[in-house]
């Protein structure tokens, strides 16, 4: 197996995309108050403790991680591209934030340096598998709706979490 047909590159790509999230995001936080208090939806949600939002994080990684053994086990390369393709378009969230923001915003970093790849990845598994842009159009609508409600619940969810975890360290 090379990495054209590898399912697992997606969640590779994710985790090394997402540590650059965890490790910088309650300390970005903290230094762009000001910046974010004035959004009526502030970048990366409303939690601001690192542990909380490392479960959201694995929560998404649970999730690409199933999608791989399924589409690992039905040779589905449609389903996987399409979501290839949707991590992409999530790296254009990260550039909007970051020219909105006018500054360094948490995950530029991972999202400039895999975007090119991530791109020459798409396209070579287009070209490859032979998948038929149709079938990518069919699975990627879906795969977007389900990752952005997803997204949504999520951010909706992670306070509550932080709300616990720290009820849960004061003695």
């Amino acid at each position: 197996m090379n990495l054209f047909t590898s399912f697992w590159v997606l969640p590779i790509l994710f985790i090394l995309h997402d540590f650059e999230e965890m490790i910088i995001m309650p300390l970005w936080k903290e230094k762009h108050f000001d910046l974010l208090s004035h959004m009526h939806h502030p970048y990366f949600g409303s939690v601001t403790n690192g542990q909380a939002f490392s479960i959201g994080v694995l929560e998404e990684l649970l999730i690409l991680i199933a999608i791989s053994i399924i589409c690992g086990i039905n040779n589905n390369h449609a389903l996987y591209t399409s979501c290839l393709i949707t991590f992409a378009i999530h790296f254009l969230k990260h550039f909007t934030m970051c020219i909105s923001a006018k500054s360094y915003v948490p995950g530029i970093i991972s999202s400039i340096m895999e975007t090119p790849f991530v791109v020459w990845l798409i396209i070579h598994r287009l070209m490859l598998n032979q998948i038929p842009i149709l079938n990518i159009f069919y699975n990627l609508i879906p795969v977007f709706i389900f990752m952005y409600i997803n997204l949504k619940i999520m951010h909706k969810i992670m306070p509550k979490i932080q709300n616990r975890l720290l009820s849960y360290a004061r003695p």
